[in-house]
């Protein structure tokens, strides 16, 4: 910039008259014409120290840039480098965190199975068939109070024998001569689901409260 305005200086005094010429004496024209020269070698040094001073600043800009340079690839290097070890403490982590989920979630498995296997059975204590009795269990697994619900389970299914019972006592015994009604064993009838046990009791009320135990 500075070099720059030196010459656009140089130009513009090439453009205005010369004094010596003006005037038309020869000793003025001389004394003007050694002033100018003096003035120009004044510029020239000017100039060269302008230039010399704009290298000096590249030079330092150099230097500072790739120093800079320097730096920021030793900041990156280290950046990929704490990044993959971040990377394999988190892979390390995440290996750690899946086998402990599925541990977790076999263990969840094994003690739904066992609850609803427990509870499967108190459902079949209270005259439910296996398969029934199952699903009632999986419905009430996670319940807040199991024994609870099974004792409301109870009082339904007392409510419901109960009322089969009347229905019961409306049909007409069979005669005493007919004794080709239908013939079951105990286990035959403990396989039955809920709907075919009323089906049968229906029908066969008397053998009903036997298999029953009444």
């Amino acid at each position: 910039m500075i070099t720059t305005g030196f010459m656009d200086w140089k130009h513009a005094k090439m453009l205005l008259p010369d004094d010596g010429a003006g005037d038309g004496g020869e000793g003025t024209g001389g004394e003007a014409g050694a002033g100018a020269s003096e003035q120009n070698d004044n510029h020239d040094d000017i100039d060269t120290a302008a230039t010399a001073e704009i290298a000096r600043l590249k030079a330092e800009l150099a230097k500072a840039k790739a120093a800079t340079d320097k730096a920021t690839k030793e900041a990156g290097d280290y950046r990929k480098q704490l990044k993959s070890k971040m990377t394999a403490d988190e892979a390390a982590a995440e290996e750690k965190r899946a086998q402990e989920e599925a541990l977790n979630t076999e263990l969840n498995d094994l003690r739904k199975r066992f609850a609803v296997a427990e509870t499967t059975k108190k459902v079949m204590a209270l005259g439910g068939d296996e398969a029934v009795s199952t699903k009632i269990a999986e419905y009430l697994y996670g319940a807040e109070d199991t024994e609870s619900a099974l004792a409301e389970i109870q009082k339904l299914w007392t409510a419901r024998e109960k009322a089969l019972r009347l229905e019961f006592q409306k049909i007409p015994a069979p005669s005493a001569g007919n004794a080709d009604g239908p013939t079951i064993t105990a286990e035959q009838f403990h396989a039955m689901g809920y709907l075919e046990r009323v089906e049968f009791a229906q029908k066969n009320p008397e053998e009903y409260n036997k298999l029953m135990g009444r």
